[in-house]
């Protein structure tokens, strides 16, 4: 969550300074840092007990849905501050590789499909783009505080080598000889329920259109107005059968949202 505040632009504000400066926001970032602004976000997280939830109308699982913040409180966890600006920018921008699969003790990944699936490809893509050894570079790896044992060596790219114990020669566990052993989980390992049938199938509560249509009533006017006009600008270059289609989606989410959108388009008398 960023502590500066939010703020957006409207179409034509955004228009105007892209026609000069298309790297307006890089630039504004790259100054405050330089003046000792230093820009800050706090990461939060959503807690929810792993079980069924049937009071809720919609599969907690269903990546299109977001988690009530009064049912579900952000709770922090820490604060990234941006302290300085870059001095290489291959090293330290280029080869920042990051990855869902990096995790420390202590946190596991919930069942939701999506996420479990691009744990895998998330750091296969970073073994292509950066090299094998990738975790190894100063931009990726843990704090110079902390030693990291992970028994692997060589390779291309290989930048360091990692703590092998008494003996540099055995990277393998375990063994009577030398080398490193497992450490004892410190931390309660997550062992989720399972029960029924494994299956792939859609997701039986969707609700596809209340959280939309209660995000549209909570705006302010000014933003309901800027929504309905990038829209009704967008879809003005469509085909009428699709614009009359999204103007279907939207008066499912709210009345008045498709109303104000097909108006725009010169529709309403069609809808």
């Amino acid at each position: 969550m960023t502590q500066q505040g939010e703020h957006n632009l409207t179409q034509a504000e955004a228009d105007a300074i892209q026609a000069t400066e298309l790297g307006h926001a890089s630039r504004d970032l790259y100054e405050a840092i330089e003046r000792g602004e230093y820009p800050q976000w706090e990461l939060n997280v959503q807690i929810m007990s792993d079980d069924e939830h049937p009071e809720l109308d919609f599969d907690p699982l269903d990546d299109t849905k977001i988690w009530p913040e009064e049912q579900f409180p952000y709770l922090p966890v820490g604060m990234m501050t941006l302290n300085r600006n870059i001095t290489d920018h291959h090293n330290e921008n280029e080869q920042i590789a990051f990855g869902t699969g990096v995790l420390v003790d202590g946190i596991d990944f919930s069942d939701d499909k999506m996420l479990v699936g691009r744990t895998f490809s998330y750091s296969d893509t970073q073994r292509y783009r950066v090299g094998p050894n990738y975790l190894q570079l100063p931009v990726n790896r843990p704090r110079e505080d902390v030693q990291v044992s992970t028994n692997q060596g060589g390779g291309a790219m290989s930048y360091g080598v990692d703590n092998r114990g008494a003996d540099p020669h055995i990277n393998f566990e375990p063994s009577s000889v030398a080398g490193l052993q497992e450490a004892d989980e410190s931390y309660r390992e997550y062992r989720p329920f399972v029960s029924g049938h494994v299956m792939k199938a859609p997701i039986e509560r969707q609700n596809n259109y209340a959280q939309a249509g209660r995000r549209f009533r909570e705006m302010t006017d000014a933003e309901r107005d800027d929504l309905v006009h990038n829209l009704t600008t967008l879809l003005a270059q469509c085909d009428k059968h699709i614009q009359e289609k999204m103007v279907w989606h939207f008066s499912q989410c709210d009345a008045s949202y498709g109303r104000r959108v097909a108006e725009g388009l010169g529709i309403a008398d069609n809808i």
